[in-house]
């Protein structure tokens, strides 16, 4: 099944795969999971896509220096800012759901 796989496949981080499988013990439906997947992917995406914009800023003369601790704070903030943008359908990008409209189709539920 897609749901199964879509951790081991596509998810890197342990806190992604953490969640994912968080997601398959607390649904019992697999549209329901399917659904839940979809959102979660799309926040992935969207924190991924932050991280990496924001190597593109100009760093020097900031009035922050460059850390572990920085860097670990900004993935967090990212996370959530992906999370709460892909939770909201006003600003949702569309992956999720598309994701869901063409993997409904395989799901039994």
């Amino acid at each position: 099944m897609y749901i199964e796989n879509i951790g081991s496949a596509y998810m890197q981080n342990s806190s992604d795969l953490s969640e994912i499988e968080a997601i398959k013990r607390g649904t019992k439906s697999q549209k329901e999971q399917l659904k839940k997947v979809s959102k979660e992917f799309e926040s992935i995406f969207i924190a991924k896509m932050l991280n990496e914009m924001d190597k593109t800023v100009d760093k020097e003369g900031s009035m922050f220096q460059e850390s572990k601790y920085l860097d670990n704070l900004k993935s967090f903030m990212y996370n959530d800012i992906a999370r709460n943008i892909a939770d909201n359908p006003q600003t949702s990008i569309g992956i999720a759901k598309q994701m869901y409209s063409q993997l409904e189709k395989t799901v039994k539920d």
